[in-house]
């Protein structure tokens, strides 16, 4: 059974992706909410990650409103093919977009989502 949250994410991922089959999503429950790993395919991981991080710091940004949406607290990270994340929330520091920019964002996907 597909929660609403992996469902959300997998349709995101497999409608950017060239190898929609390889999309694999492990969903963890622990004391920070809901972690969602993702792993795909190697040749798609430049497009799921995007220049500098902004794809990717675009799904987290979508899947944490959907997360506030419906009283979850959603992460996502995105996993090499060893299993090691590849883009975690850290990397988000390297991009042009200020964290502000980011919560502003999220809020107005919030609102968006609940209406």
């Amino acid at each position: 059974m597909d929660t609403i949250d992996i469902s959300t994410l997998q349709n995101i991922i497999s409608n950017l992706v060239t190898v929609p089959e390889d999309i694999k999503i492990d969903r963890k429950v622990d004391e920070q909410g809901v972690l969602l790993s993702v792993l795909v395919n190697s040749k798609d991981m430049g497009i799921v990650i995007g220049k500098s991080g902004i794809m990717a710091n675009s799904i987290k940004t979508i899947m944490r409103a959907i997360g506030k949406a419906h009283k979850m607290n959603i992460r996502v990270d995105f996993l090499e093919p060893d299993g090691t994340a590849r883009f975690s929330k850290n990397d988000q520091n390297n991009t042009n977009i200020s964290q502000s920019s980011f919560s502003d964002i999220e809020d107005d996907l919030q609102e968006f989502v609940m209406n």
